[in-house]
Order: structure tokens, then C-alpha cells, then sequence
């Protein structure tokens, strides 16, 4: 079974960082957007692997093998693009002079390369790195006792969001991860109702949206609001035959297969074509050149790179065999 919608969700995110960016250069939908509102599309990221991750493995006992396996796919899934990214920017800036890519320079090489944090956009991968992580100790919890663990994470959501921040860390992205992973846990159901509601929730989760409404108690990241209009949309999502209209239409779930090149090529793309245009008196041509220009290029970048190197580094015969059989058409989403 491929959860094909959420194939189409993992796009519409992308895409919500995309546009988020743009229109946030262009002051266009300022009253969406604006705030950091593209952000929102990273929290519904967050949410997904989390999801991913229980859906793949918390229905098992860790064991030796399945660790391994479960270490493999998510190097495979995020390694080989984001490290040529790094390498790239970091050539470029040192023989061009210029970051042609991102400022990734001799003294923040190493930061990228072992993941501790990243510069602009590329800050969400070392978070995301950590969560795979932090995931191995939940399995662990699961395998020992599954009630403790389901009443552990959903502690510790609304915990998370009130520990202060220490250092460079945000505890609060995580509860975005772990209602992705409670999310996998809750058997679903099909509701056109809930899942419209969980999109117009989404919007409503806009920093912009939430001040204009009067939504002020909580910090972005922190907010409740957030991470359960994440949560709902996520849950929602599986199963609603309006989402399957939408998120499961082919051009969505495209987008969703690219989307990790999308999301790291999208920024250097909208930089170099605003060297070369006068942005303000060109805004919609500007939008659309920079879509189909990120459209372009990840598909390159991901047939060319992300796929070989994944099934490279898979191989063809993993860990994941009669139990999981089902669940290995997801192992990539």
C-alpha cells in the first residue's frame, strides 16, 4: 500500500515554502505569508517524517537489522542531495567568490557536513538528521512497552512547547515530528469535512493570519495551533477522497518526489534570477520563472542524483521483507 496522498502533501509543502518565499520578496499576500508564514510548509515536513517513521517502524520490535535498514533509508533519502548541495556552495564560494548556492564557507563547512546546523534554508536538515535520531530512542521505548510509549509522546507535544530554548536548539520543532508519529498511530478515516477544515486550519496557522485574527498567545513555534492543524491536516490527509482529488493527482504527488530538491534549490534560483531582474516591475513573470525553473532543475537534480543514490545505497534487498512488505512502498515518501 503507497499512501499516494501523502505523496501530494509532501508537494503541497514544498510548494507552500516556495511561494511563502516569493511572495514574501514580492510583498504580494503579505497578509498570508508574511511573518515567516513559509515556515508552515517546514512544520507539515516535520510532521511527515515523523509520520513516516511510526507508520514504517513503531508496528515492529527494534532488532539489530531493522535498525540498520531504517539508518540506510534515511540516508539514502537525505544525504546525497543536501552533502552535493553543501559541496557546491562551498566550491562555488571559495573559486567564485560568490555563494552561488548558499554561504557555506571553510568555517561552517564542517558544521554542514556532520549536521549540527545550516545556513538559510538549509538549517531544517540537521533538525530533521537529529529527529532520525531521537526516533531510534522512541522505537527503543516502543519495543519495550507500546502503551508507555503513546503516552509518552503524547506528554511530552505539549511540553515541548513550553521548555525554553537551549543554545541554538528549538525543543518546540519537535512536537511537530512527534504529532506526525502519533498521527501513524490513530487508526484513519474518511472526512471531506475534516480535511477541508485542516487546510483552511493551515491558513488560519499563518503567523500573518493568526495576528490578524487576534491568535497572539503563542509564539510561531510554539503554538498549539500549529501543531495541531499539522497534525489534522496529516491525519486528515490518508484517507479523504477530496484529498485524493487533490493531493493525490498526479501533478501533486510529482512534486512530492521531488520536493527535497525543490526545497533546497528554490532559494539559490530565486537569488540568481533577481541579479538579472528587476523583480518589482516584473513580479508574475519573476513567479513564474522561478516555478518552472525549480521544476526543471529538481527534476534534473533528482533523476540524475537523489535517485541513483538511493537506490545505491539501499540496494535491492534490505531488511525490510514479509512483515513489511507493504510498508516498503512508503520507505521513500
Amino acid at each position: 500500500m503507497r499512501l499516494y496522498n501523502l505523496d501530494g502533501l509532501r508537494g503541497f509543502s514544498a510548494m507552500l515554502v516556495v511561494f511563502g518565499h516569493l511572495f514574501n520578496q514580492l510583498g504580494v499576500l503579505g497578509g498570508i505569508f508574511g511573518d515567516g508564514g513559509a515556515q508552515v510548509g517546514v512544520q507539515i515536513f516535520f510532521a511527515l517524517s515523523g509520520f513516516l517513521m511510526g507508520f514504517l517502524y513503531l508496528r515492529f520490535h527494534i532488532r539489530k537489522l531493522a535498525a540498520i535498514d531504517f539508518l540506510r533509508r534515511r540516508t539514502a533519502r537525505v544525504f546525497p542531495m543536501y552533502v552535493a548541495v553543501v559541496l557546491a556552495s562551498y566550491l562555488s564560494l571559495s573559486y567564485a567568490g560568490h555563494p552561488i548556492f548558499y554561504a557555506v564557507n571553510s568555517s561552517n563547512l564542517v558544521e554542514h557536513l556532520l549536521f549540527v546546523k545550516g545556513v538559510s534554508v538549509l538549517w531544517t536538515v540537521p533538525v530533521e538528521v537529529h529527529f532520525y535520531l531521537i526516533f531510534i530512542f522512541i522505537w527503543l521505548v516502543f519495543s519495550v512497552n507500546r502503551a508507555i510509549g503513546i503516552i509518552s509522546l503524547a506528554a511530552m507535544i505539549p511540553v515541548l512547547l513550553f521548555i525554553p530554548d537551549p543554545l541554538a536548539i528549538r525543543p518546540s520543532q519537535l512536537s511537530f515530528f512527534l504529532i506526525g508519529i502519533m498521527a501513524s498511530l490513530v487508526p484513519p478515516f474518511r472526512s471531506n469535512t475534516a480535511f477541508a477544515l485542516a487546510v483552511c486550519a493551515i491558513f488560519v496557522a499563518m503567523p500573518a493570519v493568526s495576528k490578524t485574527l487576534g491568535i497572539t498567545v503563542f509564539e510561531f513555534w510554539r503554538s498549539p495551533l500549529n501543531v495541531a492543524a499539522t497534525g489534522t491536516l496529516l491525519y486528515t490527509s490518508i484517507n479523504a477522497p477530496l484529498a485524493k482529488l487533490t493531493f493525490g493527482s498526479l501533478p501533486a504527488r510529482y512534486i512530492g518526489q521531488i520536493s527535497f530538491s525543490v526545497y533546497l534549490l528554490h532559494w539559490p534560483i530565486m537569488a540568481a534570477i533577481t541579479t538579472h531582474t528587476d523583480v518589482d516591475d516584473n513580479g508574475p513573470l519573476y513567479v513564474f520563472t522561478v516555478v518552472v525553473l525549480t521544476l526543471l532543475i529538481s527534476s534534473l537534480t533528482y533523476f540524475s542524483i537523489e535517485a541513483p543514490a538511493r537506490r545505491w545505497i539501499t540496494g535491492r534487498n534490505g531488511w525490510v521483507r514479509n512483515d513489511l512488505a507493504s510498508a516498503t512502498a512508503v520507505a521513500d515518501l
